[in-house]
Parts: structure tokens; sequence; C-alpha cells
């Protein structure tokens, strides 16, 4: 299960990885990032999740 949460910083989020309620990860994603990566790799559908999710688009 993944736990996705905005940190303090804007644009910024928390990914928590979970395996039965054992947190296993902790990632720092950086939106900013993800935008440039999606001319290099699919990120769309992240991207998308997060911005329905987060900010109502």
């Amino acid at each position: 299960m993944f736990d996705i949460s905005p940190s303090e910083e804007v644009g910024d989020f928390e990914v928590k990885a979970k395996f039965m309620g054992v947190e296993m990860e902790k990632v720092q994603l950086h939106f900013q990032d993800l935008l440039q990566l999606q001319y290099e790799v699919n990120v769309n559908l992240l991207i998308f999740l997060l911005n329905k999710k987060f900010y109502g688009k």
C-alpha cells in the first residue's frame, strides 16, 4: 500500500510504502521532477493522481 501526503513545501510529497501495516520505505517526491520526467518516462498516471487528490484538477 502506498500512502502519499503533501510535505511542508509546495509541490513536494512524501510517499510511504507499507506492507501488512509495516512501513517499508519512505521517499520524497518533487512534482517538478515528475514534470521533467514525463518527457523521459511515462509518469502521466502518477501526475494525474496527484493532481486529482491534492489540486482538484
